[in-house]
């Protein structure tokens, strides 16, 4: 993990394998960031499921499996934002619809919302495709966050 400076503090980077065992060391990675910039709750569970989404999902869908993928977390006043850099196939979940309300419980299926749930997370979700790479950067503010958090 290497440190370099932010408009507010500092940003944080660590770049991971796209293996689903480095989940855990990326989440205590989030935790130790939120507990240093002294998030608050709502906002420190936000960055941190949206950044295990997203990695997730690049590592079983994007084709860039064993293939590095980087992450900079970063304070901006008391905004967080995140950007997650991968060179998997080109994907924007920007444009990914909006999953449909099933109309029985038999319609209901188990998972396949992530990227609704990081929608519903983050206050800004932005993707670009540069020289070959997918960025997908996350802005997470705390007046947000709150009116969204857990329990």
């Amino acid at each position: 993990m290497s440190m370099a400076t932010s408009p507010t503090g500092s940003a944080w980077r660590i770049i991971v394998r796209a293996e689903l065992a480095e989940l855990a060391r990326l989440s205590g990675w989030a935790e130790d960031f939120a507990q240093n910039a002294k998030l608050p709750s709502g906002q420190s569970f936000a960055v941190q499921t949206c950044i295990e989404e997203a990695v997730a999902n690049i590592i079983m869908y994007s084709g860039a499996a064993g293939q590095d993928i980087a992450l900079e977390l970063a304070a901006f006043g008391r905004d967080v934002v995140v950007a997650i850099e991968d060179n998997g196939q080109s994907f924007d979940p920007t444009t990914f619809p909006a999953p449909s309300q099933p109309t029985s419980l038999e319609d209901a299926r188990v998972g396949k919302l992530g990227i609704h749930l990081m929608r519903h997370l983050a206050s800004e979700m932005r993707y670009e495709r540069r020289n070959g790479r997918n960025r997908l950067t996350l802005r997470f503010s705390p007046a947000e966050a709150a009116s969204k958090e857990p329990g």
